[in-house]
C-alpha cells in the first residue's frame, strides 16, 4: 500500500493543490491508519487488510489512545479521502467502507457563565476611558447583556430602532418585537447623546454602531469589541458575544423566570433550543 500512498499524495499535490503542511498531515495520519490496522505491524496494511471490522477497530483505537475529538475527525477525515482514491482507482471495490469511517459527533461546548463580579468588571471597564470608541464599547457590552440580542441583531440595528425616552429597542420579525434596555439605558443614551456623533461621517447613515471610518460595525467588529474588553478586564480570551447571551439567560432563569419567558426574550423559535441554556442554569 505504499506505492498507493505515494501516488494519492501525489494526487493531492498535484490535482487538489494541498498545501506541504497538509500533505505531511494526510502523510503521517494515512501511515498511522496502516500500521493500526495491519495484521503484521508495524509493516503497512494491503487492500484486503481494510474491511468495516479493521475501520470500525481504528476509530476505537483512536478513542482509546486520548485523541481529541477535533483530532479524530480529522484523522479520519484523511483516511475517507484516502479510501474514495483507492476506489476511484479500482485498488479497494466495496464503496460502503468509507461509511464505517464517520467522524464522532463533538460536544457542543457550552458558552461561559459569568458571575456577578465578572460581568460587573467587564461592563464597567470602558468607563475608565472617555472616547467615543469606549462610549460605543461600553452601550455595546451593556446592550448585549441586557437584552440578550444576538451579535447579527446588534449589528443590523438602526438609530431608529431605539426609543430612549421609553427605554426600548425594536427587535423586528420576533415573538418580541420590542426589548427593554434595562440597565444598558444610560450607557445607550450616552453613546448616541456624546459618542456616536464623533463617529458618524454621513449624516443619513442611519446605523446605530459605528466603526472608527464611520461605517456599520460588522459582526467581526463586534467580536474584537467582546475581546478587546474581556481581556482588559482579566477575564481571559473563551468569551464572545454569546457568553452575555447565554449569561443573560442564565441569570433570568436562576432568578426564577419561566423558560418560555426566556426562549421569547431570547427570540427562540423553540423550546427545544433553550436546551443549551437551560441546562447551564440546572447544573448549578
Amino acid at each position: 500500500m505504499d506505492a498507493s500512498l505515494q501516488r494519492f499524495l501525489a494526487y493531492m499535490r498535484d490535482v487538489r493543490g494541498s498545501s506541504p503542511n497538509t500533505l505531511l498531515a494526510y502523510r503521517a495520519d494515512l501511515r498511522q491508519f496502516l500500521t493500526a490496522i495491519s495484521p503484521s505491524p508495524p509493516h503497512p496494511a494491503q487492500a484486503s487488510d481494510i474491511t468495516p471490522v479493521s475501520l470500525t477497530d481504528y476509530v476505537a483505537w483512536l478513542r482509546s489512545q486520548g485523541y481529541k475529538p477535533a483530532t479524530v475527525s480529522r484523522k479520519m477525515a484523511a483516511v475517507r479521502s484516502f479510501l474514495e482514491y483507492l476506489q476511484r482507482e479500482n485498488i479497494l471495490a466495496d464503496p460502503s467502507l468509507r461509511a464505517g469511517l464517520r467522524p464522532p459527533r463533538a460536544p457542543r461546548p457550552r458558552p461561559r457563565v459569568l458571575s456577578s463580579e465578572e460581568l460587573n468588571a467587564l461592563l464597567t471597564a470602558p468607563a475608565q476611558q472617555d472616547s467615543p470608541r469606549s462610549l460605543r464599547d461600553a452601550a455595546i457590552l451593556s446592550l448585549l447583556y441586557a437584552t440578550g440580542l444576538r451579535a447579527a441583531e446588534a449589528v443590523a440595528l438602526r438609530v431608529d430602532d431605539l426609543d430612549l425616552a421609553e427605554g426600548w429597542v425594536s427587535r423586528p420579525q420576533s415573538d418580541q418585537p420590542r426589548l427593554p434596555l434595562g440597565s444598558a439605558l444610560a450607557s445607550m443614551r450616552r453613546y448616541v447623546v456624546d459618542g456616536r456623533p464623533h463617529l458618524a461621517r454621513r449624516v443619513d447613515d442611519r446605523a446605530l454602531f459605528l466603526n472608527q471610518r464611520g461605517q456599520r460595525l460588522s459582526r467581526q467588529g463586534l467580536w474584537l469589541v467582546v475581546k478587546r474588553w474581556t481581556t482588559r478586564a482579566g477575564l481571559g480570551a473563551d468569551l464572545s458575544p454569546h457568553s452575555l447571551r447565554h449569561t443573560m439567560a442564565q441569570h433570568l432563569l436562576q432568578q426564577g423566570r419561566s423558560r418560555k419567558e426566556v426562549q421569547q426574550i431570547l427570540g427562540l423559535s423553540s423550546a427545544n433550543a433553550m436546551r443549551l441554556h437551560r441546562v447551564g442554569a440546572e447544573s448549578e
